[in-house]
């Protein structure tokens, strides 16, 4: 009993060990600037004399009061909706494909994930090009059939829709995960099926997606907290451009920060952001649950 109880304190020991150091640094890299930020926020923040007059939550009233920043929070819920729209699920249609194959299954999906080492800045250069009023690709498919070219990106009604329509290539790393949960799930079922007179989309619909979904779910909470937080995208289009059309919360926090010097307002917003966020993913997370039960 006594060799017993000392293996088990000393398997406790180094478990501890081993995940004591990734512990600390979770909590200081990660933990820590989001109470710093909180603080921050609760100030008229003075770099040159941190951390300036103490106002409370007059950061929050004053942002609150600022149709900027409700214009911000319209365009970053108008780009979530673009995003689950348009392209969250090309990438599980591209894996439910892939998965068909029975020849060349290795080099699609080497050239799925190609995509994704394209780095942001060049793929903006090349749908700038697209986009231009002038002489971009996009004018020039609608007057081939006839439509009126379009001020794609100056125009604020479809500045959004330019800046996710890209994405609509789909590839990347979320094609290889839903590719690997879809050959994770057991051949037996779909033999199974097949003999219950199962096939074709009906495998799909009754037997692959519903064995999927927990990464379908995960995918798509990490989709929402990327879009909600999205900043380089519409910066690199437009700025933020024209008139506020692709200003993201992202945005506005960036040019408070870097525009304004508010460092004050600025926390506040990335705080009220965090927690928005954190609501979202925790709705998702039990409606998941909710559908289990």
């Amino acid at each position: 009993m006594k060799k017993s109880s000392y293996l088990k304190r000393k398997d406790l020991f180094s478990a501890a060990a081993f995940l004591l150091p990734g512990i600390i640094f979770t909590v200081w890299l990660r933990y820590y600037p989001i109470l710093q930020s909180f603080y921050m926020s609760l100030f008229t923040y003075d770099p040159v004399n941190p951390p300036g007059k103490f106002v409370g939550l007059q950061n929050y009233q004053n942002i609150f009061q600022s149709g900027f920043y409700w214009g911000a929070w319209k365009n970053t819920f108008i780009f979530l909706l673009l995003h689950i729209g348009l392209i969250f699920f090309i990438p599980l249609v591209q894996a439910i494909f892939l998965n068909e194959l029975t020849k060349g299954k290795k080099f699609f999906s080497t050239v799925y994930l190609t995509t994704a080492l394209i780095p942001i800045s060049i793929n903006v250069i090349i749908w700038k090009w697209i986009w231009h009023p002038d002489y971009g690709l996009a004018n020039q498919v609608l007057k081939f059939f006839g439509a009126e070219p379009q001020m794609w990106l100056s125009d604020p009604s479809l500045t959004k829709f330019a800046i996710i329509f890209p994405g609509i290539i789909g590839g990347g790393v979320g094609v290889l995960l839903y590719l690997a949960a879809i050959q994770g799930v057991s051949y037996d079922i779909y033999e199974a099926s097949e003999i219950d007179g199962c096939t074709g989309w009906q495998k799909i619909a009754h037997i692959t997606l519903p064995n999927i979904k927990f990464i379908i779910i995960i995918q798509l909470i990490l989709a929402t907290i990327s879009t909600m937080q999205i900043l380089d995208l519409p910066y690199q289009y437009t700025s933020g451009g024209p008139s506020g059309a692709a200003t993201s919360m992202g945005i506005y926090i960036y040019d408070m920060v870097n525009k304004d010097l508010s460092y004050g307002k600025s926390t506040a917003a990335a705080c009220v952001l965090f927690i928005v966020i954190g609501i979202l993913t925790i709705v998702q997370m039990k409606l998941d649950q909710s559908e289990v039960e």
